[in-house]
């Protein structure tokens, strides 16, 4: 194998390598994935297309212009088509920009995520390997290969894409062995053999990747006032990213609650940092994020039995609603409830979740809600101190006529959600235990009560050690540890319960002070996270329990003043409007029709102007194409034009600067005859007759005939064909 030909191989293997590192982090950056191989075959197949192509601008033209003729024949002739096509792809631009950068989305987005993430697969890939061809085998900057591979990686991270610091690890390493193979043959050594000299290469490269990993990094950084005001306020877009304004030691995400969900077990140290004030009438439970499915993760992908316990949503449906619409209520219309009020005022927490006690009615601004457990979301993270007033529903419960409540009414998928747990993992004694506290029990209420009772003599700590990798969080906490926070206890309730088949449902939020401060608000804290326990009963819908010993016990009943009990089916004010009832409605449609809006804001505006765009995008096109055709044909005809003595130091630079980009790089220092002596040992013969024309035509004074600047052309031909069959052999 020749020398060019394994300096091209090692060039392609190592633009795919990279090429693939950016994939990978991008689609894990997506939430979605497709198999490896098929990621891997697309990168190659690109990776080659792409650099035969890009080195031949006139295909580029004859390609742009063939796609322009087809793109007017299909409008001619086959209209519905291009517009099909344009329909998708102004539905693909839309879903894109709610997928990338809004949290929660609209009912039936999880079906054009279906439709779509193929599509933003290929595109992915179609963008990186044709960035990274063009970086590591077109230009061959080493340095812009590395910075923007950086560039993106750090984004990413910044966007919490925890992945991306991995990849970005790997990156850097390739690119270093990457540096070496092109050093190696720039400097046409060949006294050690490429295998030798890429170990010790990899070798070097991963000590350094290794070093930079093992390096502290829990340090705060120098903080620049001035500068961070100016950055913020060029740049608003960054305050939600991590580490920026809306995450950083001054602020709190979701993880202040959620870690209680994704993160079960382990020490806790509490936190009086004041995160959000509220005006209300009582201290109650603000809701932030319900949950259905306790699950195992793997800590590690390399160690099976290494697993963690959490909680996740097995679906989520989000709803819009207009702050005039309102939520329907979930108890029966035969339940009394009162109409109450608090007025939320976030101050140092970012995030897009809005808090509410159960049942949430209505709200000051548009909003969406998830349809089975009423989770709250605003569009955009909320915590620039603007309030936002909630309305809820508190119903009127009575111990008595709680007793006599089964859960037969929860049916269907819903039922199912609220009684799985991992049976095959959970050891079974856990089940044993809640059967034993609960046998005696006769109804609904006393065996959720003996449970939670149970569960209660258990101490309160947050000094606790983390659970073992091999060992269940609820059997450990169970019959092992035997005493924890929050998470514990209302994790083991709800297995608890689901085990002897009563509904149940695990949630996070904040507990509120049991008293406000002088100035009539509560004021909560970090310290005041919690989670908690919601069960079902007929009528009366989800019911909060607490089992957590630290906390006062819901005790029923629970009376109303006696001016305030209303009924449902006699207020106007609180019946859903039938006028607008499809806003209650799920969005079924969406993936239907490519002409479907992806948001319910846009479902309003008009289609008709799609296509108002396509003449203009015709006319750029041809632009395009023109401009660079007629630059290239003047281009050529102002060399044509050059007297011969011109073109021969022409074509003459023209063919250093290409041999300098195959390693063969000519030094200031050299005279042309020390170059040719260099090129000619790389295989050039046809080099010496080159060196002869210039220098007789430099040097000697001499004018060059129409036949030597002939040969310096077809030289430069014998050039690209060169590289054409090496690329060939690849």
């Amino acid at each position: 194998m020749s020398k060019e030909l394994k300096k091209s191989l090692h060039e392609h293997i190592m633009t795919i390598a990279l090429s693939l590192v950016v994939i990978l982090s991008a689609v894990s950056g997506f939430r979605f994935s497709y198999p490896f191989y098929y990621l891997l075959l697309l990168d190659i197949v690109l990776v080659i297309f792409f650099a035969f192509l890009l080195k031949r601008p006139q295909l580029i033209i004859f390609l742009l212009t063939s796609l322009l003729l087809i793109d007017v024949i299909v409008f001619i002739k086959y209209r519905s088509l291009l517009v099909s096509i344009v329909s998708y792809i102004d539905g693909f631009i839309k879903w894109a920009d709610i997928y990338m950068n809004y949290t929660i989305s609209p009912p039936g987005f999880d079906l054009l995520t279906e439709k779509y993430r193929f599509f933003m697969i290929i595109m992915t890939v179609v963008i990186v390997t044709l960035i990274i061809t063009l970086l590591n085998i077109i230009i061959r900057s080493w340095f812009l290969t590395l910075f923007s591979g950086i560039l993106f990686f750090v984004v990413q991270w910044y966007n919490y894409v925890d992945a991306a610091y991995l990849y970005m690890t790997v990156y850097i390493t390739l690119c270093f062995i990457d540096i070496g193979i092109k050093n190696y043959f720039k400097k046409g050594s060949a006294k050690a053999p490429i295998a030798v000299f890429l170990i010790v290469v990899i070798f070097l490269s991963s000590i350094t990747s290794i070093s930079a990993q093992l390096m502290p990094k829990n340090f705060k950084p120098v903080k620049w006032e001035t500068l961070n005001n100016w950055f913020y306020d060029t740049f608003p877009f960054t305050r939600d990213w991590r580490n920026g304004e809306g995450t950083n030691d001054d602020w709190f995400g979701e993880t202040v609650f959620t870690t209680f969900a994704n993160e079960l077990g382990g020490n806790v140290k509490p936190n009086n940092f004041l995160i959000m004030e509220v005006e209300a009438d009582e201290s109650t439970y603000l809701r932030g994020m319900v949950y259905d499915t306790y699950t195992y993760s793997s800590k590690s992908p390399l160690i099976y039995d290494n697993f963690s316990n959490r909680w996740e949503n097995s679906r989520q449906q989000y709803m819009y609603v207009e702050s005039s619409d309102k939520i329907p209520p979930t108890f029966s219309n035969n339940v009394n409830f009162e109409v109450k009020t608090i007025t939320v005022i976030p101050l140092k927490i970012k995030s897009d979740i809005l808090f509410s006690p159960w049942q949430p009615h209505k709200l000051s601004y548009d909003f969406y809600y998830e349809v089975d457990n009423l989770n709250l979301r605003a569009k955009t993270s909320h915590g620039t101190g603007e309030p936002y007033v909630v309305t809820y529903l508190k119903p009127q419960i009575d111990l008595n006529s709680l007793r006599q409540k089964g859960n037969e009414t929860l049916k269907g998928e819903e039922r199912i959600r609220y009684l799985s747990y991992p049976a095959t993992l959970l050891p079974e004694r856990v089940k044993d235990l809640a059967y034993s506290i609960t046998k005696d029990k006769k109804t609904l209420y006393d065996k959720v009560k003996a449970v939670e009772e149970y569960l209660r003599q258990y101490p309160y700590s947050l000094d606790v050690p983390p659970t073992p990798s091999d060992r269940d969080f609820v059997d450990y906490f169970l019959f092992d540890l035997k005493k924890g926070y929050c998470s514990y206890y209302a994790t083991a309730m709800v297995i608890m319960l689901r085990t002897i088949g009563i509904p149940a449902r695990y949630v996070v939020g904040f507990r509120m002070p049991s008293a406000p401060s002088s100035d009539g608000k509560y004021r909560i804290t970090a310290a005041n996270a919690h989670a908690w326990v919601e069960v079902y009963f007929d009528d009366y819908g989800w019911i909060t329990f607490e089992p957590t010993p630290n906390y006062p016990s819901l005790e029923f009943p629970m009376f109303l003043s006696n001016n305030n009990h209303l009924n449902l089916e006699n207020d106007m004010e609180l019946q859903p409007d039938n006028e607008n009832k499809d806003s209650h409605s799920p969005v079924d449609k969406l993936q239907q029709s490519d002409n479907t809006k992806t948001t319910s804001q846009e479902i309003a505006s008009s289609n008709d102007n799609k296509f108002n765009i396509l003449p203009f995008g015709l006319i750029l096109i041809v632009t395009l194409v023109t401009i660079t055709s007629l630059y290239w044909w003047d281009r050529k005809k102002k060399i044509n034009n050059l007297d011969n003595k011109f073109l021969v130091i022409y074509y003459y630079e023209k063919i250093v600067k290409y041999l300098a980009k195959k390693g063969l790089k000519k030094l200031d220092t050299e005279t042309p005859l020390e170059y040719q002596k260099k090129v000619l040992g790389n295989g050039y013969i046809g080099f010496s007759e080159v060196t002869r024309i210039y220098n007789e035509t430099v040097y000697g004074g001499k004018t060059p005939s129409q036949e030597e600047v002939g040969y310096l052309k077809e030289f430069i031909k014998g050039l690209k064909k060169r590289s054409q069959l090496h690329l060939k052999r690849i």
